[in-house]
């Protein structure tokens, strides 16, 4: 059948027969290749659309050259091995599949969306299909034709189908063999369309050729590879390379495709650059040489410094368990450079608990990377929030709308030089395929999680070492999703390095069995060692699977023996003053003859009360002493998220070393505050007050004191004679009603009264650190009579753990060796993005405390000089990058409860739903009454309010 575009003039249609002949796929009669048939038409003129053929052949020309110069080695060699071929042959596969994408796009469904499609020329037959499902499924049934094997364990056929109809992120059900259900059964008839799709087929076989299937593609490559394919599918879709081809003229015939992919070929280099995709030269060294400052390094740096190259023969998981201001930071960038080099994975992700601890570590790696780094290389900072950090991203605004800022990818040594490349990198998804990275480890999370998009973050993992820090934070949901995640990794044969300095035994052994796992270890082998604390351990990825320990004991940092007090106190009855009262005795030495304490309370409320208690008492004894009263800080997740930038930076800097070595520090200062200074924050205070918290916390917080003794920097005050924590306890030691009931929120009662018991146990014996670390740590699990009163307790936090490790377990993708033909199920259909968590119970929404005054119009602050962006001030109405940062800089973190039946009262202006980021801000008005009087919302019984010093304040 020879079939032309309706919009060709009859007075051409000899020539175009002529011109475009080409044999279909089967060698029947040449057919006309209709270049009408379009693949891209967003954001192009009206009259103007860009051939699919075109479309197919860019994005075979953008794999290729990702395969060339960006995927590190390591990631080549597990995809060739995955499909059992040579590295250049799986780069001439991922070529050819790249070029078979959008295949799918090729009915009248999808052509039907555009009025200048030439669909009077075809049959309307109905498709309700969308284009990637049709890929995978046409395929199936297309592929065996051309030598694809469609039956066995791996069927490169049903594999290969199944990943190109993964591009747009989530996998599709397929028969369970080709010849299952006959094509035409399945809506495929033999017409005109198909006759085209067949056509679009031998065309980009004919340009690239048609390499010989794979022997089998298992489901960790076929992952990889989709991912790959969308990268390519991404780069060359943006607007401002098809415009350049545009430019470049369009094929008329199908002889010139050839020069049309030539043209795409030349482009992609630069495509590439422009976005910050390369691939960073190994780093290479001795300590020394990474770290010049460091003088001497101690005994965990010098270990691995010294027998770390030795093991390390390839991939493999490095272990650290080591006391809170070890330098395992610089050990674990050491450890990577190690590592990466020897897995040919030369990218670094280091995944930190928090936003917060996320921001302090991205300002140390990148210097780090400055000093470090052979060539141009691109870094990204990786949480929602991210953007916003100036360190990051400077404070500048141009017109593009925040969606299209870039991230840093530097075509000279500085790291933080924006590129413009539209969504690249610092776009949604995609700020993993820079060189580098550091971020929340729910960005890695999300690689292990059934969700869309997800084997895009598994590709950005993988050419990478991936530092995990604070592994202990992890409860069991988080938990079953890090062992989930470090199998896939080990199956990768990804380098991994955990950091932790109060992990349980058992649970260091279970990450290093996940991991090797992974890695093909069967449960046969030999069983892992226990990890000495401190010490370290490497597992290596491949066989015989060794894990080898530190050969020597680490000689650790000289410190002073940590005193423990317990205070019991009456916690709970409404009643504050006891503890209030007891937290003013610890402190009235402060007062009178200076120093630097910290007070971490469980809540926020909580803080925000104890902060205003101890302002007002601390400023009237000081008063009638005659001396200065204190600083007063107060810091905690409910402040605004500039404001709470800014006052991280100014506690970093006043209560850490920068303070003591500048002359900074002050005479006095109290720090109230939650749990968001126990993990990565570098203060030192001479006394630490907390919450009764599980014992591995306390110890964490515990970090925070006398922090940087050893150095010699600080001069303390005469009642501060060694590192001391207070720990503020129920009056009843036994009764889990004498728990403040949000204390029993946070953390299972079993937990904390063990951990009560356990101290009184101690009876009031200094911790020794290390030595004492690890004894208690697992004593609090292990020891079976620390809750004597309530076994029913222990028994009911087991059985929660294991019921929200099974629930971790059914959110997580399927272990790596169980996904052999059918890739649905690494992702889930019935869910999205939104509904799915990387932490249990996460139900967080940010919120926008803005101001109306009495003529009913909103701003974002009190002084009514800053207008709420309402509508965008461009063109083509998106909001500019100002305006954007300008809220989100504002918004706060809230628990989603709180909105829930408001819809009305917080509901955001309309065309903030149109928005990435601000779509899913809630407002919380505050109105200003005629005599300057705030009031904030009323949501159901509950009164907010913003205060200056404290935060997000809720009433009732």
């Amino acid at each position: 059948m020879v079939l032309v575009s309706g919009t060709t003039s009859p007075s051409s249609r000899e020539s175009a027969v002529r011109d475009n002949a080409c044999f279909d796929a089967v060698g029947e009669l040449p057919a006309t290749l209709d270049f009408c048939l379009w693949g891209k038409s967003e954001g192009l003129p009206p009259d103007v659309r860009y051939p699919l053929v075109c479309h197919l052949l860019d994005a075979s020309a953008a794999a290729e050259v990702l395969w060339r110069d960006h995927v590190a080695c390591g990631v080549q060699e597990a995809i060739a091995a995955g499909m059992g071929t040579s590295v250049d042959h799986a780069g001439e596969l991922i070529t050819y599949w790249a070029a078979l994408h959008d295949i799918g796009k090729i009915t009248y469904t999808f052509q039907a969306q555009d009025g200048t499609a030439p669909l009077h020329s075809y049959p309307a037959t109905e498709h309700r299909k969308g284009h990637d499902h049709v890929v995978a499924e046409w395929l199936q049934y297309v592929l065996p034709e051309h030598g694809y094997p469609g039956e066995g364990p791996r069927p490169p056929a049903l594999m290969a189908a199944q990943l190109l109809g993964g591009h747009h992120g989530r996998f599709h059900q397929h028969a369970s063999t080709a010849s299952a259900t006959p094509l035409r059964a399945l809506g495929y008839p033999d017409d005109a369309w198909e006759t085209q799709r067949r056509l679009h087929l031998a065309a980009v076989s004919a340009v690239l050729g048609r390499p010989a299937a794979p022997a089998r593609i298992d489901g960790p490559a076929a992952a990889l590879v989709c991912a790959l394919i969308i990268q390519a599918d991404w780069l060359v879709s943006q607007l401002s390379f098809v415009g350049r081809q545009l430019a470049g003229g369009l094929p008329a015939t199908h002889r010139d495709l050839s020069r049309h992919l030539e043209r795409a070929r030349q482009q992609v280099p630069a495509l590439l650059a422009e976005a910050g995709l390369g691939r960073p030269a190994p780093r290479t060294g001795t300590f020394a040489a990474a770290f010049p400052r460091i003088d001497t390094p101690n005994g965990l740096q010098r270990s691995l410094a010294e027998h770390l190259p030795a093991v390390c023969r390839g991939p493999g998981l490095l272990l650290v368990a080591a006391p809170m201001g070890e330098g395992k930071t610089e050990a674990a960038l050491y450890a990577a450079e190690v590592m990466g080099k020897a897995a040919g994975r030369p990218g670094l992700y280091v995944a930190l608990p928090t936003m917060a601890t996320a921001d302090q570590m991205y300002t140390r790696v990148n210097a780090y990377l400055e000093r470090r780094s052979q060539s141009p290389s691109s870094m990204t900072l990786l949480h929602s929030m991210a953007w916003l950090n100036p360190d990051y991203l400077p404070q500048q605004d141009s017109t593009p709308a925040a969606a299209d800022i870039s991230s840093a990818a530097p075509e000279s040594a500085e790291f933080r030089r924006l590129v413009e490349a539209g969504e690249w990198l610092l776009g949604r998804k995609r700020g993993l395929f820079a060189d580098y990275a550091v971020g929340t480890v729910d960005q890695a999370l999300m690689a292990a999680l059934r969700s869309r998009h997800n084997v895009v973050r598994m590709l950005g993992l993988a050419g990478k070492t991936v530092v995990i820090d604070e592994v202990h934070a992890a409860d069991a949901y988080m938990l079953a999703l890090v062992t989930r995640l470090l199998n896939w990794l080990g199956r990768l044969q990804v380098p991994v390095i955990l950091l932790s300095a109060t992990l349980h035994h058992r649970t260091a052994r279970t990450l290093i069995e996940a991991y090797l796992k992974g890695a093909g270890r069967r449960r046969s082998g030999e069983p892992i060692p226990t990890v000495q604390y401190p010490g370290w351990a490497y597992a290596e990825a491949q066989e015989p699977y060794p894990v080898t320990l530190n050969p020597e004991p680490l000689a650790t940092t000289r410190r002073k023996p940590l005193t423990v007090h317990t205070r019991e106190v009456a916690l709970t009855g409404g009643d504050a003053t006891p503890l209030d009262q007891a937290v003013q005795e610890e402190l009235a030495a402060l007062v009178e003859q200076g120093g630097c304490a910290a007070v971490i309370r469980t809540t926020v409320a909580e803080a925000q009360h104890t902060f205003r208690r101890l302002a007002q008492w601390s400023a009237e004894r000081a008063r009638t002493i005659g001396a200065e009263p204190p600083e007063m800080h107060l810091l905690h997740a409910r402040f605004p998220a500039r404001q709470r930038e800014r006052i991280t930076d100014e506690i970093v800097h006043r209560l850490g070393a920068d303070g003591a070595q500048e002359g900074t520090r002050p005479r006095a200062a109290i720090l109230v505050a939650t749990a968001i200074i126990e993990q990565s924050i570098d203060i030192d205070v001479d006394l630490l007050v907390s919450d009764l918290a599980p014992i591995h916390l306390l110890l964490q917080r515990a970090g925070r004191c006398w922090r940087h003794e050893h150095r010699n920097i600080l001069t303390r005050p005469a009642w501060a004679s060694g590192p001391r924590l207070v720990v503020l306890a129920p009056h009843r030691p036994d009764a889990e009603d004498a728990l403040p009931r949000a204390w029993r929120f946070i953390h299972h009662p079993s937990l904390l009264l063990r951990t009560h018991n356990l101290l009184r146990r101690r009876s009031g014996r200094p911790v020794r650190i290390p030595e004492d670390v690890q004894t208690l740590v697992d004593g609090m699990i292990d020891e079976g009579d620390l809750n004597p009163e309530r076994p029913d307790q222990d028994l009911d936090r087991q059985a929660t753990d294991l019921a929200h490790r099974q629930l971790g377990d059914n959110a997580a993708v399927p272990p790596p060796g169980s996904v052999t033909r059918d890739l649905y199920r690494l992702t889930d259909h019935d869910i999205d993005e939104a509904q799915v968590a990387t932490r249990f119970g996460a139900d967080t929404t940010r919120v926008l405390c803005c101001y109306s005054g009495p003529e009913s119009d909103l701003w974002l602050d009190l002084a009514a000089s800053e207008e709420l962006p309402a509508a965008g001030e461009l063109a083509n109405g998106r909001f500019s990058t100002d305006q954007v940062r300008a809220v989100l800089s504002r918004s706060v973190p809230v628990p989603g409860r709180w909105l829930e039946g408001h819809d009305d009262q917080t509901a955001p202006p309309h065309t903030w739903l149109t928005n990435l980021h601000l779509r899913d801000i809630r407002l919380l008005v505050h109105r200003i009454s005629a005599d300057g009087t705030v009031h904030g919302p009323l949501l159901g019984g509950r009164r907010l309010h913003l205060d200056r010093r404290l935060g997000l304040v809720e009433d009732g």
